[in-house]
């Protein structure tokens, strides 16, 4: 399998989601990644475990095929003098540890860069590495509280609610893997490496670029979070949910042919864009009437019929048998040892020039699993390798 990676080698010190994902997106282009854990493993191990299984999970496997594994113990110095080895191999480090653990363990990008000149390093924080929260503990459900996603999802009493969908680890991860190729290509110019910052928090900022748009006479505060009747979802007669969508002129004469309602299009309190937004709840209740006339998928067909967007809202279950899910290879299927066949997603992008869709070609590593290959492959002997687990330096299990 000839990969447009494969001449790129990549140490990921890295937990969770956003670095890992950082690196699987590189690993599933054939870079050549070597993650670096900690005797303790990453913590993803434990994210939704699979039974009879002590070191894999289904947070793990989503994240880490593709990559070699090897159990460090960076307090010893046996374990960094490994680590700095394999930093004058690679080309990349990715890196998302809270910005005072890898100053601690000297694997920050002033320590590596002294080491190997040429490194990227991506450094991935929870809210940036300057300022009063810069050293503090993060998640993305922290992050999205802070910069104002949580508002948008409210319970029924009013209380805001966080989404377990984690959008800016997953955003951090593919902005991270295209940073990195800008700045692998400004090397191959000036032939120096560099730091590159990523965060959770700017990343929920960026998604939200549209919304966070202010001037100086006109700053809605509920910009882009108002109520609105034309691209939202409703309930049909079967208890399922549609959503409903209208952007344009053209949009809104087509949905009120598809729904019958033909009478509202030049209706004078909504035949514009302003009035429809500035009538919204009126407009809400007599959709809702009719769309809880007919099943979603019945109202899903004449929308579509109509050209008028839509989809009926899927549970997690449907989406894996859609048919354009399926039609477009957005799911694989490979074998994961002691899991058994595994369904991930696939990478999200196509290359035309490519015709290889399954990019899985390691699954995810065990725990220590390539201790002793790696060690060999970078010159170490036997007795040395029987040296450095009788002293910690490298764990077959984790802590």
């Amino acid at each position: 399998m000839s990969l447009p990676l494969a001449d790129i080698k990549v140490l990921d010190f890295c937990q969770v989601f956003a670095g890992p994902a950082t690196t699987m997106h590189l690993a599933d282009q054939g870079a050549q990644v070597i993650k670096i854990e900690t005797p303790e493993g990453d913590n993803s191990r434990n994210f939704v475990p699979f039974p009879n299984s002590n070191d894999l999970s289904r947070g793990f496997v989503a994240l880490n095929r593709n990559k070699r594994t090897i159990a460090l113990d960076l307090t010893k110095p046996e374990g960094l003098e490994i680590a700095y080895k394999l930093v004058k191999w690679a080309d990349i480090v990715v890196c998302n540890l809270r910005p005072s653990v890898p100053e601690r363990l000297k694997i920050s990008y002033d320590h590596l860069k002294l080491i190997n000149s040429k490194i990227i390093y991506a450094g991935i924080s929870a809210y940036g590495e300057k300022g009063p929260d810069a050293t503090l503990p993060g998640y993305d459900l922290i992050a999205q509280a802070k910069s104002g996603i949580t508002t948008t999802r409210r319970n029924a009493d009013g209380t805001p609610i966080g989404s377990f969908i984690y959008y800016a680890d997953m955003a951090v991860a593919m902005l991270g893997a295209y940073a990195i190729m800008v700045a692998l290509h400004e090397r191959n110019t000036t032939g120096v490496g560099q730091k590159i910052e990523l965060n959770l928090l700017h990343n929920y900022l960026a998604l939200q670029a549209v919304q966070m748009v202010k001037t100086e006479n006109d700053n809605p505060t509920d910009q882009g979070r108002v109520l609105t009747a034309l691209a939202t979802s409703y309930l049909a007669s079967d208890g399922k949910y549609i959503h409903v969508h209208s952007a344009s002129g053209r949009q809104w004469v087509n949905l009120c042919k598809a729904l019958d309602l033909e009478h509202l299009i030049d209706d004078p309190q909504f035949d514009t864009h302003q009035k429809r937004g500035e009538n919204a709840e009126s407009l809400f209740q007599v959709i809702a009437a009719v769309i809880n006339t007919k099943p979603a998928k019945e109202w899903e067909s004449i929308l579509k019929e109509h050209n008028s967007p839509t989809s009926v809202i899927q549970e997690w279950q449907e989406v894996w048998i859609d048919d354009q899910v399926v039609a477009n290879d957005m799911i694989i299927s490979y074998e994961q040892p002691g899991v058994g066949v595994v369904q991930s997603v696939n990478t999200p992008f196509k290359l035309s020039n490519s015709n290889i869709n399954n990019r899985v070609y390691r699954a995810a590593p065990h725990f220590g699993q390539h201790n002793e290959e790696i060690l060999i492959e970078f010159g170490y002997s036997s007795n040395e390798i029987d040296r450095f687990k009788s002293l910690g330096v490298i764990k077959d299990s984790i802590e």
